[in-house]
C-alpha cells in the first residue's frame, strides 16, 4: 500500500525532539498541511496507510460539510506529550490525537517495516529478541553457569514428520546443549497434560508422535523449531511422574533447568495443556494498529491512539509453579490472545513496540519495610534490607497462586530459594524463610478474603485460611498455612513525614534505635528436617527455639472484622486477668482460635510509629491516649501468640496461634526472660 502524495510530503524534522521553547514562534517547525477532512478519508478509503492511522481518531462529525470538505487540516505536534503524540487541527481545534515512536537504527536493520495490511512477521521478531540478549545484555547472564537437564525432548531427530523423541543425557549432563523450557498450566487432574511414567519411559525414548501431544505442547514444538533450537524441556515428559525419587531430585535441579534454558515459552491464556498459545476469542478486526512511515534515515512507528502498556496475566500467573519459572528464567517470550511479550533482566517489550524498556514491575512506589537491625539503619547492609524486601513479596506473591497438591508447597519455591542462596549467599533456609531475616520474617499474618473471593492453593470461594490435612511445616512458618501470607506488620506507611515517595529497594530513612531493637527477644536454635536431595523443599519436621519476655492473656470470644487499605483483618481481644484488654490477636487460622484460652504473646519488637497499618479505632477507645499517637505506640508491642502444644521431658513445647498487636508493654513488667521451643 502507498502513501498518497500529502503523506509522502512530510517533512523528515516533523518528529524530530521538540525543543525547550517549543509553543514559542519556533513551534511551526512541527507544522505541515494536510488534507481537508473529506479529502482524506477518501485518501484511506483508497489505501493510504498513513491516511487509514489518521482517520481512526479523526473527530470531524461536529464540522459543517462545507468545512470538511474544503478547509485543510493542519497535523501538529500535541500539547499533551508532544514528544511522543501529535494530531490534526482545524484551525485552534485539535481533532484527532495519535501516538509516535522512533524506530531505533539497530530493530530498523532486524525488523520489517510494520505494515496496516500485513502482519509482523514475529518469528524474525522473536530470534532477534533472543540474539540480541545473548549479545548485548550482560546481566542477562548472571544466573547459573550453562546446565543441561537430565532428559530433553529432540525435536530434530524426526524433522521430517514433525515427531519428537525422548533423550537422556545422564551420560554426561555437564555437556550443554541449547534448549528452551515450557511453562504452562496443567489444569485439573482429570486433564491433565501428557506425561512420562515408568511404564512409557522406554516408548517415549523410541518417539512421541506429534499429533499425539497436546495443543500447547504442539505449539511449544513448532515455536522452537522456529527459534532454530533443536531441545525442549517440558516438565510433564522429561521427568517420570509416576517415580518419587526421579521426581524429587529433578525438582530439585529447576533453578539449573530455567536459568541455563535459552528461553523459557510461557503459554499464559491456556488453562491445560490443550488451550495452546494463542487463544483467538474475536474475528481479527481491520483496525489499522499501527504504521511504520519511513522519514529519510529515519523510521517512525506510528499508531491511531496509545498503545497497551506492558502486563502479564492470565490462568499462568494464578498457578504455584509459574512463579520461580519466572524468577529463573533469563528470557521468556509470552504467549497470549492479545500479543507477543518479551521479557529479560535487561528488558521489557512487545509485538507492538519490540524495543521500548516498559517501568520494570519493581519499581512502583509502595511501602518500606522496617529496619532489621542498626547496621541496616546506618546503610552498612542495604542489600540484606533489599533481599529482605523481594523475599517478603515473592511470599505475599507465592501464597495467593493455585497448586493442585498442597504438598508441593515449599517445593515448588525450592528453585528460587537455591537461587537465592546460590548467588545472594543468604545462609540457612529453614521452611520458607531465611534465618538472616529473623525474627522479622517471623510476623508474617494470614489475610481474610472477603467473602465473595476465592482463597489460594486450588481452594473453593469463601474458604479462609486453613491447616492442610498432612504435616508440610511447622507452625512458624507461613507454609504451614493454606491462605494469601502478608507482611503488613513490617512495613512503614508510603507518605506523610514518614519518608515520602520511594522505591521499595530503598531503605527508609534513618529511625531512631529504638524502632529496630527487639529487646531480649533472640534466636537460640532454628532446625527442620528435609529430604538430602533437597535440602530447600519438602519438611518432614522442624523447631525453633527462642529467648524473650513472655506474658499470658486470655483469648476473648468476640471477634471482628475490618479493612484497612484493601486488606482485611479479624482480630481477637486479648484480655488481662481483670477483663482489660491488652492486645488483640490476628489469628493464623480462625477455627483454631479457642475463646477464653490462655495465650502466650511473645514480645518481638516495638511497635512503630508511622507504620503502615495502624492500630485500630475500637482499640484506641479502650486504651488511653489517640489512635496512632506515637507516645500511644511507644507503649505496644508487637509478637508472636502461642499456645501450648505439648512437652519435651520436663519442659513446654508450644505452636504458634497468630500474630499478636498492639500488646500493652505493662503485660510484660516483671516477667523473666524465657527459652522456649516452637514446633
Amino acid at each position: 500500500m502507498a502513501l498518497c502524495t500529502v503523506c509522502k510530503g512530510i517533512p523528515t524534522n516533523f518528529f524530530d525532539p521538540t525543543p525547550p521553547s517549543f509553543f514559542s514562534p519556533s513551534d511551526r517547525l512541527f507544522h505541515y498541511r494536510h488534507h481537508t477532512p473529506s479529502a482524506l478519508r477518501l485518501s484511506a478509503a483508497k489505501g493510504c496507510p498513513m491516511c487509514k492511522i489518521l482517520e481512526c481518531q479523526l473527530n470531524d462529525d461536529w464540522l459543517p460539510q462545507k468545512t470538511r470538505d474544503r478547509q485543510q487540516l493542519t497535523m501538529k505536534r500535541a500539547i499533551i506529550d508532544p514528544e511522543q503524540a501529535f494530531g490534526l487541527w482545524m484551525g485552534g481545534d485539535d481533532i484527532s490525537h495519535n501516538t509516535f515512536f522512533h524506530v531505533p537504527p539497530s530493530y530498523q536493520k532486524a525488523l520489517p517495516s510494520a505494515r496496516v495490511d500485513k502482519n509482523d512477521n514475529e518469528n524474525i521478531l522473536m530470534r532477534h529478541w533472543i540474539s540480541d540478549c545473548v549479545a548485548n545484555h550482560g546481566r542477562c547472564h548472571e544466573n547459573y553457569p550453562a546446565h543441561c537437564p537430565t532428559r530433553l525432548l529432540n525435536l530434530v531427530r524426526f524433522w521430517n514428520s514433525g515427531d519428537i523423541v525422548l533423550v537422556e543425557r545422564e551420560e554426561d549432563p555437564d555437556d550443554y546443549i541449547p534448549y528452551t523450557t515450557l511453562s504452562h498450566c496443567w489444569g485439573a487432574p482429570t486433564r491433565g497434560p501428557l506425561t512420562t511414567t515408568l511404564a512409557n519411559l522406554a516408548n517415549r525414548k523410541e518417539r512421541i508422535r506429534f499429533d499425539e501431544l497436546p495443543l500447547t505442547f504442539q505449539d511449544a514444538v513448532n515455536t522452537t523449531r522456529k527459534l532454530k533450537i533443536p531441545y525442549l524441556w517440558i516438565d510433564s515428559l522429561c521427568i517420570i511422574q509416576d517415580s518419587p525419587s526421579d521426581w524429587e531430585k529433578e525438582a530439585a535441579k529447576m533453578a539449573l533447568v530455567y536459568s541455563g534454558s535459552v528461553c523459557t515459552l510461557s503459554a499464559l491464556d491456556s488453562e491445560d495443556s490443550n488451550g495452546g498459545f494463542f487463544r483467538v476469542t474475536e474475528k481479527k478486526s481491520d483496525f489499522p494498529y499501527r504504521y511504520d512511515l519511513s522519514l529519510g534515515s529515519q523510521r517512525i512507528r506510528v499508531f491511531p491512539c496509545e498503545p497497551n502498556s506492558w502486563g502479564v496475566g492470565g490462568p499462568l500467573m494464578d498457578r504455584a509453579w509459574t512463579l520461580q519459572e519466572r524468577g529463573l528464567s533469563n528470557r521468556i517470550l509470552y504467549f497470549s490472545r492479545g500479543e507477543l511479550l518479551w521479557e529479560c533482566k535487561t528488558l521489557r517489550a512487545s509485538a507492538t513496540l519490540p524495543w521500548l524498556q516498559y517501568k520494570a514491575y519493581d519499581s512502583e512506589p509502595g511501602p518500606k519495610l522496617m529496619y532489621n537491625n542498626a547496621e541496616e539503619a546506618s546503610g552498612q547492609h542495604n542489600r540484606s534490607y533489599t533481599l529482605r524486601h523481594r523475599w517478603f513479596g515473592t511470599v505475599q506473591d507465592y501464597s495467593q497462586r493455585k497448586l493442585t497438591y498442597g504438598k508441593d508447597k515449599l517445593i515448588a519455591l525450592s528453585g528460587l530459594a537455591h537461587d537465592y542462596a546460590e548467588r545472594e549467599q543468604r545462609g540457612k533456609y529453614a521452611a520458607g524463610l531465611w534465618e538472616v531475616d529473623m525474627p522479622s520474617a517471623l510476623l508474617w499474618r494470614t489475610h481474610q478474603y472477603p467473602p465473595d473471593m476465592s482463597q489460594a492453593i486450588n481452594a473453593d470461594p469463601c474458604l479462609p485460611p486453613q491447616r492442610p490435612s498432612a504435616y508440610r511445616a511447622p507452625s512458624w512458618s507461613w507454609a504451614s498455612v493454606d491462605g494469601h501470607i502478608i507482611y503488613d506488620s513490617q512495613m512503614l506507611e508510603s507518605d506523610g513525614e514518614h519518608g515520602g515517595i520511594w522505591l521499595p529497594d530503598d531503605p527508609p530513612s534513618p529511625r531512631e534505635p529504638s524502632e529496630y531493637d527487639f529487646g531480649a527477644f533472640r534466636i537460640q536454635g532454628l532446625e527442620t528436617v528435609t529430604s538430602p536431595s533437597d535440602p530447600m523443599g519438602a519438611v518432614s519436621a522442624g523447631h525453633i527455639t527462642l529467648t524473650g519476655l513472655v506474658a499470658t492473656a486470655i483469648i476473648d470470644k468476640e471477634t471482628f472484622t475490618i479493612n484497612r487499605s484493601g486488606w482485611d483483618s479479624t482480630y481477637v481481644w486479648l484480655r488481662d486477668p481483670e477483663g482489660l484488654i491488652v492486645g488483640a490477636l490476628l489469628a493464623d487460622v480462625q477455627t483454631e482460635v479457642q475463646p477464653y484460652e490462655d495465650i502466650w504473646c511473645v514480645s518481638v519488637r516495638d511497635e512503630q510509629d508511622g507504620a503502615e497499618v495502624k492500630m485500630p479505632e475500637e482499640l484506641g477507645k479502650v486504651n488511653s491516649g489517640e489512635v496512632g499517637d506515637p507516645f500511644e505506640r511507644d507503649g505496644m508491642i508487637m509478637g508472636l501468640g502461642l499456645v501450648k502444644f505439648g512437652k519435651e521431658g520436663a519442659a513446654e513445647i508450644f505452636r504458634r496461634l497468630g500474630l499478636v498487636r498492639w500488646v500493652r508493654k505493662e503485660l510484660f513488667v516483671g516477667k523473666e526472660v524465657l527459652t522456649i521451643k516452637i514446633v
